[in-house]
């Protein structure tokens, strides 16, 4: 290993290809007010000044380390390769401080300056050369960022706002921030800085060229770097995982891109292609946001690892150690290729992608209306893996439904959803034990016993349905979806399709403030809705009447009395007595309201006899297979 310190004019001014390698990251220097463009630029402005004022003496900017390694034989007359270990965001950002000068000196029609830039840029192209094209740029840049590269390299300032425009530039030249690719922020965030600077000394008495020729001199001559050179016996890609911990961290998808890549090359595979054929999919904008499963909030592809690993072992796996889990998974299933390896990943990244985007009407999009309705994204391993797995829609149709049907079903009655990722794994072991995946996870389900897990049978469900509390104890978004879909089961064919239940909130038919207008079952009247307040008012019930006060305490949450309204019919419903609350549903479409505006007087047995009939359906809407099916 060998280390200098080198000004910019030496590092740049080679006839050489700095080349970075598939496992780096991409760009990704930032514009905001204190990420690295401005502080760049800040530096460099200081060393123009420097230049521009008699009073100010030049002094060397040392800004980091630069670390790469060339191959061992390059045959004569090519342009010498030198692969970048560590640094490739200085030396991208380098390069693209060169084309912004270049662009204000385009402007200003100096062709000395715009001619000297581009020494810097390009390599002369001269007969020796293997691949001309290729071998002109001095930076070949990461695959992903390497077409935005190179039209900047290529192209005028205008020409490349005219080519994003409307995508990443408005109509008046205004770049987008959200979405648009850093590297082209940091580009025209240096061209706006440099041509503003000229601008702001040429109003002050300088001349525009000497601005722009302190600029590139600040640069070249003022920036100092330390290049340091691998040998032979060093490894390149454990030295960047290394290195990169004391910048800024690696994510867990970085540390896997450099594995992947590092066993790739072993296994003599072109990393260009692997890359370009399977790779580059995960380099979309998607993958990198972040989004939140559960309590963590990481990138889409960190829960798309976790979630690969968990669906491909069928053991938990840690995500705070995502990229040592997948690792391990990788060795473990010593795949022959690094490409066959990929295509399991890609196979589930389509699946993932599918949950993600959720088209209506779909199987996939059922169960995830489900599953983020639940927040439960502990089941995705098991539905990545039906999707890669089971062939047979009609099959995959049947497990998920009855994975929905569990989950249902314990919802209602108020079970754990804490060991759901042990009941995950054991389902992904259970449905690939057999060549019949349903009756294997048919027959695993059934067999579960005990709180933790067990699928609750139809008479547990219709109790629970009948007694327990469902309003403030089972989560909105829950309870709403579990009365649409008993809604869609009480309809006939003659207004199944005709009804939206999108815009639909929770309604009690007898309300939790009902003394004023709802007579107890007895005819009797309460003077508060528990005794416990009556007690405070200093107006005590007596036995008779605490008691039936008790006992419509306990039915007005259950799911016997609630309904579902449209949002605007719900406020003038508010605490009315049964007599308007009856003539306002009468009028509703929806066949849950029809049946409680059939009952002549709303009491505590219409709501057990209404808590029956939607037992009913939902058993049979969510069946549970049986322990000897």
């Amino acid at each position: 290993m060998d280390a200098k310190a080198h000004d910019l004019n030496f590092v740049l001014g080679q006839r050489q290809q700095w080349v970075v390698p598939v496992y780096q990251r991409h760009y990704e220097w930032e514009t905001d007010a204190d990420k690295q463009i401005p502080k760049l630029w800040d530096d460099l402005r200081d060393k123009a000044v420097e230049r521009l004022e008699e009073d100010r003496t030049p002094l060397p900017h040392y800004f980091g380390a630069i670390i790469y390694a060339e191959p061992s034989k390059q045959a004569f007359g090519v342009v010498p390769l030198r692969f970048l270990v560590d640094g490739q965001q200085r030396i991208t950002t380098f390069q693209i401080v060169l084309a912004a000068i270049r662009e204000a000196a385009r402007k200003l029609d100096n062709k000395r300056l715009i001619e000297v830039a581009n020494t810097y840029l390009f390599n002369d192209e001269n007969k020796g050369m293997k691949d001309a094209e290729k071998e002109r740029f001095k930076l070949w840049s990461s695959a992903y960022d390497r077409d935005l590269f190179q039209r900047i390299a290529t192209k005028e300032y205008a020409e490349v706002v005219a080519s994003f425009t409307p995508m990443y530039f408005h109509g008046t030249g205004r770049i987008k921030k959200g979405g648009t690719p850093k590297l082209l922020l940091a580009y025209q965030h240096l061209y706006t800085e440099i041509a503003s600077f000229v601008t702001d000394r040429v109003e002050v008495g300088d001349d525009a060229e000497a601005v722009l020729g302190a600029l590139l001199e600040g640069f070249l001559a003022g920036f100092q770097i330390v290049i340091i050179q691998l040998d032979e016996n060093d490894d390149a890609q454990e030295i960047f995982a290394s290195l990169n911990g004391l910048g800024k961290p690696l994510m867990p998808f970085d540390l896997i891109r450099n594995s992947v890549f590092h066993r790739a090359r072993k296994l003599g595979e072109d990393d260009e292609k692997l890359f370009d054929g399977r790779w580059k999919l995960f380099e979309e904008p998607f993958w990198s946001d972040e989004v939140r499963q559960g309590r963590l909030k990481r990138a889409r592809a960190d829960h798309l690892i976790a979630h690969t690993v968990v669906a491909e072992t069928a053991r938990d796996a840690n995500i705070g150690k995502i990229a040592t889990e997948y690792q391990h998974y990788a060795r473990d299933r010593a795949f022959p290729t690094v490409a066959e390896e990929l295509d399991v990943l890609i196979g589930h990244a389509k699946n993932y992608r599918l949950l993600e985007e959720a088209k209506e009407g779909s199987i996939v999009g059922r169960i995830s209306n489900v599953l983020k309705t639940w927040d439960l994204s502990t089941f995705h391993p098991f539905v990545l893996w039906v999707l890669s797995y089971v062939p047979d829609e009609s099959e995959q149709r049947k497990i998920l439904g009855l994975l929905e049907s569990y989950l249902v079903r314990r919802e209602l009655c108020g079970l754990t959803t804490k060991n759901y990722n042990k009941v995950t794994t054991s389902f992904i072991r259970a449905a690939k034990s057999a060549p019949d995946a349903f009756n294997a996870f048919k027959a695993h389900m059934a067999s579960m016993t005990g709180d933790i897990s067990r699928m609750p049978t139809d008479v547990q469900v219709k109790e629970a349905v009948l007694r327990r509390k469902a309003y403030a104890v089972i989560p909105t978004p829950r309870l709403r979806f579990i009365l649409q879909n008993v809604e869609y089961g009480l309809r006939d064919k003659f207004d199944e399709m005709t009804v939206s239940t999108s815009d639909l909130t929770i309604e009690h038919v007898i309300p939790r403030k009902w003394a004023e207008h709802w007579p107890l079952s007895d005819g009797s009247n309460a003077t508060h809705e528990s005794s416990f307040e009556a007690m405070i008012a200093g107006m005590p019930m007596d036995d008779a009447t605490k008691g039936l006060v008790e006992t419509r305490a306990q039915a007005v949450d259950t799911i016997g009395n609630l309904t579902l309204l449209t949002g605007s019919l719900n406020p003038s419903l508010g605490n009315a007595g049964w007599v308007k609350k009856r003539e306002k549903l009468s009028s509703s479409l929806l066949a849950l309201n029809r049946m409680v505006a059939k009952v002549e007087d709303w009491t505590e047995k219409s709501i057990e006899a209404r808590a029956g009939a939607i037992g009913d359906v939902i058993v049979s809407r969510w069946n549970a297979p049986t322990s000897n099916e």
